[in-house]
């Protein structure tokens, strides 16, 4: 493998460190998004590249091949477990049509799992508004959101549908304006009770006209921010974390599963600065918690009275996290920053963090700069992500032109 740990040198990078370049994609490769996951059996690591989903085989050299032998272009999501990638194609012939493929991480074998014609069989939503967003830690289930406006009426709400395999049928299982990017992730617990719930994002003061198109993707401080809740995939057992709604945080929208656990973690926000982070001085903050039964119509997130939660960054100065990816115990994490200027070059930094329980604020360690300045325009973040064996990191950087994916090796993990 090729080393490229000079070119990303600089200020505070630990010695040892090396990076290797894992891609060399002429146009573009990217990670799979960091609360998505990634591996399938064998260690070998799904991504995105410019002729479609690409695998990476991290036991034989990090040989590149393409995931589908037709690379017929597919929306995927791999199964918590790394057994399988479910596949909606892209392009559906009929437009009223939807189907849903199982690729068999073992044998290679593609079937289709799903099929429904006009509306989601169950529910009388078209399913050209399904988007596929996680899979069950069993595989029995998918969950994904839609529109479900009228076409008359603005701000209509946005759904919740789980879709359950064995039967066949669709049901919406939660509904609101506000669920205009809701995040949908399984919890990947393998305990039948666990395997049911869902984080959910709502963007509190969203706004969308009759075609449900957005207008205001969020409200402003007065509206209380974003905040996160668990529910249960039969629309039961709605809790909240504790996160937000306290006019002093807001959650950015960046939250995880604490690996195969039942807590969360995120990356908090202040309430009242309009930057979104960019401004500098502000502080982006790390934190865990636990979901908390709740009403429905309260949202009272970090204020709710039964909250426990634990403030990961403590300790950490000047904390500038944006994204983060965590590791099936929940106590090692990746993450990057909002970009910053270290002397030699701008961009998102890469750090990681341990923690010996749940209890506890994590022990960071920065690693690199990516170079990679945040361009919202086209979502081209670092992204960063650990392999199952946390030897790695995984990121995203266009330092050298293209954009491309990269992976840290032979670092140290910081003690507590």
């Amino acid at each position: 493998m090729l080393n490229a740990t000079d070119s990303f040198a600089g200020p505070g990078v630990p010695a040892g460190l090396r990076v290797v370049p894992l891609t060399d994609d002429p146009q573009r490769a990217s990670l799979i998004y960091p609360d998505e996951p990634a591996f399938l059996t064998g260690n070998r690591m799904v991504f995105h590249s410019s002729t479609g989903p690409a695998v990476c085989r991290f036991d034989e050299g990090c040989r590149i091949e393409p995931l589908f032998e037709d690379r017929w272009p597919r929306h995927i999501r791999v199964a918590p477990d790394g057994t399988a990638v479910f596949a909606v194609p892209r392009r559906r012939e009929p437009e009223d049509r939807l189907k849903i493929e199982r690729w068999d991480a073992g044998s290679g074998r593609m079937e289709t799992v799903f099929e429904a014609d006009g509306c989601l069989a169950g529910t009388n939503v078209p399913l050209t508004r399904f988007n596929l967003a996680t899979v069950s830690s069993d595989g029995r289930r998918l969950a994904g959101s839609a529109w479900l406006g009228d076409g008359q009426h603005a701000d209509a709400p946005f759904g919740v549908i789980v879709i359950d395999l064995t039967s066949g049928q669709a049901r919406v299982v939660a509904e609101d304006r506000d669920f205009n990017n809701p995040h949908l992730q399984y919890c990947r617990s393998r305990e039948p009770e666990a395997s049911h719930d869902l984080l959910v994002q709502m963007n509190h003061g969203c706004h969308s006209d009759a075609a449900g198109k957005i207008l205001c993707a969020l409200g402003p401080p007065e509206e209380g921010g974003c905040d996160i809740h668990a529910v249960r995939d039969d629309g039961t057992a709605w809790r909240d974390l504790p996160w937000g709604r306290d006019g002093r945080e807001s959650c950015i929208g960046h939250q995880v599963w604490r690996g195969e656990g039942r807590s969360a973690a995120t990356v908090v926000l202040q309430n009242t600065d309009r930057s979104y982070g960019w401004a500098d001085g502000t502080r982006q903050e790390v934190v865990a918690g636990w979901p908390v039964p709740a009403r429905r119509d309260e949202h009272r997130g970090r204020k709710h009275r039964g909250a426990r939660r634990v403030w990961l960054s403590k300790g950490v100065r000047r904390s500038r996290f944006c994204h983060l990816h965590s590791d099936r115990t929940g106590l090692r994490f990746a993450f990057d920053t909002f970009p910053r200027f270290d002397g030699q070059r701008a961009g998102m930094e890469i750090w990681i963090g341990s923690a010996p329980d749940e209890g506890v604020p994590l022990a960071f360690r920065y690693l690199l700069n990516s170079g990679v300045t945040f361009n919202a325009a086209n979502g081209y973040h670092a992204h960063p992500i650990l392999t199952p064996d946390t030897r790695w990191v995984l990121f995203n950087s266009n330092l050298s032109g293209r954009p491309q994916i990269y992976g840290i090796t032979d670092f140290e993990w910081p003690s507590f």
